[in-house]
């Protein structure tokens, strides 16, 4: 039971462990975001997570009560510990608990909903440690027959859920990320559109060197560009752009993102391929450098054999950025038919892709005329409506139309 006569919502993010969790971080914050904008008066929300959350996310404090999860630094261990213990208590008073995380404890007191953000650590578990890919390969399993519902950001995932661990349909919902217009600086919007997307002399921006920079500086002689914004992880296939580029010497690469498993030898590669001064790795970045390196850019190059969602396709569709994705996972899902959709793991197929998009200005600027429309089905908005009804229907609340 909730305290008072207004029904609460806990939201489990102690799993959240800011700069680490990638797409999932960023997709769990907007949402949080936007439904507070919304301003649902029926139920509220209550926030569990770590210290360091809502230091980087103060806004999150002013927005929804919280709790902090006690303790400054936590391994994993503990962590589940203090849900099992800790989250079981202090989040008894509430009347649904949505573990965001993809992960339902076993102690709990409340009805469990959980996001799944995808199945990754059991399709693909060589990129997961062996302790953590048998603590998935059990709980995941039990986190989604534990709860009353179960949220994904796609129907791809959705699918997965059903085919690998055999949820029903009806415990299914499909919350999409949202991503909301850029801004675009004074003027610069009416320059794009008067110049058209992506021209031979669009220099990529000064960026702030991360600590992941070191393999050259950002290419600043008029040679266009491609962006590929991801962790270096194996998974993402960093390693199929720099090859699919290695031949074209009037293109260059920015790969941002903080430095992962990958990254050294990503390095090694591009200095093997003596393309030093065309690639540059300036680390994570901020979100409006990342937009302006979205605005600049030829295209996004997205190869990764495995996204829930795929949030930098989305980005890239806001911006204005003609999209070039790979086929597997959610990307197509999301792109539709706003995007060009690679085959995975065809470095003749990528490198075949952007040459025929730096050849023809006129598909870049229809492709990125494309994908701004697209993007504007996915807003923070409507992803906060979805979610909100999800709640609604586990505290067996009413409907509105637009959250059905």
């Amino acid at each position: 039971m909730s305290n008072g006569s207004v029904p609460t919502v806990g939201v489990n993010l102690t799993w959240l462990d800011p700069g680490v969790v990638g797409g999932s971080e960023e997709y769990t914050i907007r949402l949080l975001r936007a439904v507070s904008d919304l301003d649902p008066r029926e139920f509220r929300l209550r926030l569990y997570g770590r210290r360091a959350l809502f230091r980087r996310y103060p806004d999150l404090i002013d927005r929804y009560g919280v709790a902090v999860m006690p303790g400054h630094a936590y391994g994993k261990g503990w962590r589940i510990v203090l849900e099992n213990s800790w989250l079981a208590t202090a989040s008894s008073p509430d009347s649904v608990v949505h573990h965001a995380g993809g992960v339902v404890p076993l102690i709990r007191w409340q009805t469990p909903i959980v996001t799944v953000h995808d199945l990754q650590p059991l399709d693909l578990p060589d990129n997961f440690g062996p302790l953590k890919r048998l603590w998935l390969e059990a709980m995941l399993p039990h986190s989604v027959r534990a709860a009353r519902l179960v949220i994904c950001p796609s129907r791809f995932t959705a699918d997965r859920l059903a085919d690998r661990l055999g949820v029903p349909e009806h415990k299914l919902r499909i919350v999409y990320h949202g991503h909301a217009a850029p801004t675009v600086p004074v003027g610069a919007a009416d320059e794009d559109h008067a110049r058209g997307p992506r021209t031979d002399h669009d220099p990529a921006p000064e960026v702030h060197r991360g600590s992941g920079s070191g393999a050259g500086p950002v290419p600043s002689d008029g040679r266009p560009y491609v962006l590929l914004p991801a962790i270096a992880y194996r998974h993402k296939r960093h390693r199929d752009i720099i090859d699919a580029l290695a031949p074209l010497d009037d293109v260059g690469l920015v790969m941002t993102g903080r430095p992962g498993p990958e990254t050294d030898s990503l390095r090694a590669q591009v200095r093997r391929l003596g393309m030093e001064e065309r690639v540059h790795m300036p680390g994570r970045v901020s979100e409006q450098e990342l937009d302006e390196l979205y605005r600049r850019a030829l295209a996004l190059v997205f190869p990764s054999e495995y996204e829930g969602f795929g949030n930098p396709a989305l980005e890239a569709m806001a911006n204005g950025c003609p999209a070039l994705v790979s086929d597997s996972g959610s990307l197509p899902e999301v792109v539709a038919d706003a995007g060009v959709v690679v085959p995975t793991g065809s470095v003749a197929a990528w490198r075949q892709a952007i040459v025929e998009l730096r050849a023809k200005p006129e598909l870049a600027r229809d492709l990125a005329e494309r994908g701004r429309r697209r993007a504007s089905d996915f807003t923070p908005e409507r992803a906060a409506r979805q979610l909100v009804g999800v709640y609604r229907q586990a505290l067996r609340l009413p409907l509105s139309p637009d959250e059905t």
